[in-house]
């Protein structure tokens, strides 16, 4: 059972009330209901493991708190521990190899306790009672190869996944890139918010002209090469499908793709999926954005190179833990930094990174001088503009991410908010910008944070050497 220690304050993440029995044939509901009752009795609620499975191997994690793997004979256990509510489960997902040996282990679990049950002839009434959606979905392998929906009483949710996914829509751009890096980019077939994604190649598939994306891509494949992660492969003749918003996606494009999994970050209280839910497509709940350490967030890779049996993931996330720790051994020899301020004004808001959060971890880890470092939160900072400008009059630097538009200058801003101008850093012209809709900060950064971290020293420390020069930010 996975305990999570961390206060998770974040407001937003997926709702764990769901259900999918209600169109399901009385016989296979009933078999579905005891196959489910067994693992949230197991993981859910706290429970003796179920019978049929040995003890397995622990896959260690080092930093995920979110993560729990274990090796079974034939088969992969997965927990994503819920966030929001310490010590249960999110999600839960067996991961089966495709082919015959994993059929005759999915037909094993799928049996359990109900070993008469008739597995496979009810994996097609299911189909059959969800119409050409359901059928759709499980056409092109074993009924026992797409996920069955299943969600326990308490809303715990238990997932067959066959291995490698090889087709799959992606809800988010860090996890498109990511793929690209692991060499599975051949595996995203639909993307959600695809004006957000800056790769280029994933625009050539959507079908859109290179231009759109020309510049972005060229940055964020430097970014990424520099890293010593990227990978420079494109799969151009693979058409990629534009499935809409994320939050309202369009739910017959995605049927339409026979997808084997779809990569959504979850919410709080979102509601479930609504449509998706019922299509019997396993849901990866990517949850690694909740992780509040940077490399607890960047070791979920080793999860996503299990589902896509992807070989590269363990060293790609070496090579990040390596880096990693070699800046922060650096930042720690350098005397104590500049004092930084993040973020700007939204509305009548300022959000700004709690101390115990990922951007206050990194900040710490520069050996910078965060000027909320003292705070015990691990999400953001609900704060009045005119709280900031207190605690932070006096900041050395200024950085701040926005998207799109024109470059700000010093006038824009305050014209937005005047009481900017009581920043230190303002008046000394010590701020720093990132355009996101032109620089691949998001994609990159949730499974790089030592490229984050480089630049956070770079920012707190002017005087460091060998670091080079600053790849997200741009002094305004």
């Amino acid at each position: 059972m996975i305990v999570l220690e961390k206060d998770m304050s974040m407001k937003f993440s997926a709702s764990s009330k769901r259900f999918c029995f209600s169109s399901f044939p009385l016989y296979f509901g009933m078999l579905v209901f005891w196959f489910v009752l067994s693992f949230s009795l197991s993981s859910c609620q706290g429970g003796q493991q179920f019978a049929a499975w040995d003890e397995g191997d622990t896959i260690r994690l080092k930093y995920a708190q979110l993560l729990t793997m274990v090796e079974h004979e034939g088969f992969t256990e997965v927990n994503v521990g819920n966030p929001w509510q310490k010590g249960t489960i999110l999600h839960q997902y067996i991961l089966i190899p495709k082919g015959k040996k994993g059929d005759e282990t999915a037909e094993m679990l799928m049996k359990g306790r109900n070993g008469s049950q008739d597995v496979a002839g009810a994996s097609q009434a299911m189909a059959e009672s969800h119409g050409a959606a359901g059928s759709r979905a499980l056409a092109g392998s074993h009924a026992l190869a797409g996920s069955l929906g299943l969600t326990g009483p308490d809303g715990c949710r238990a997932d067959i996944v066959r291995t490698p996914i090889c087709s799959s829509a992606v809800f988010t751009s860090p996890h498109c890139q990511l793929l690209y890096e692991l060499g599975c980019q051949n595996a995203i077939r639909g993307v959600c918010d695809s004006k957000y994604i800056l790769i280029e190649d994933i625009q050539k598939r959507l079908g859109k002209p290179a231009a759109a994306s020309s510049e972005s891509g060229s940055r964020q494949s430097s970014a990424l090469s520099e890293s010593g992660s990227g990978k420079s492969s494109t799969s151009a003749s693979l058409p990629i499908a534009d499935c809409g918003s994320s939050m309202q996606p369009d739910v017959e494009k995605i049927i339409a793709l026979h997808p084997e999994a779809l990569l959504i970050s979850p919410f709080e209280n979102s509601g479930g999926y609504g449509k998706l839910d019922n299509l019997n497509i396993p849901i990866i709940e990517a949850a690694d954005y909740m992780e509040t350490s940077p490399l607890g967030r960047a070791e979920w890779i080793k999860f996503y190179g299990l589902l896509f049996e992807a070989n590269t993931a363990d060293s790609l996330f070496a090579a990040i833990e390596k880096e990693y720790l070699a800046l922060k051994t650096q930042a720690a020899k350098l005397p104590k930094g500049l004092s930084v301020l993040t973020e700007r004004k939204m509305g009548s808001v300022w959000y700004s990174p709690g101390g115990k959060s990922t951007m206050g971890i990194l900040l710490k880890d520069a050996n910078a001088r965060y000027i909320f470092a003292d705070d015990e939160h691990s999400g953001s900072l609900s704060l009045s503009p005119e709280q900031v400008i207190a605690r932070g009059s006096e900041v050395d630097v200024w950085a701040f991410k926005y998207f799109g538009g024109q470059p700000l200058s010093r006038a824009a801003l305050l014209q937005e908010y005047d009481g900017y101008k009581a920043l230190s850093a303002f008046q000394t012209g010590n701020i720093y910008e990132c355009n996101t809709d032109r620089i691949p900060y998001f994609e990159t950064v949730s499974f790089h944070p030592e490229i984050l971290l480089r630049e956070f020293i770079l920012l707190s420390h002017p005087q460091a050497k060998g670091l080079g020069a600053l790849r997200f930010y741009r002094k305004m």
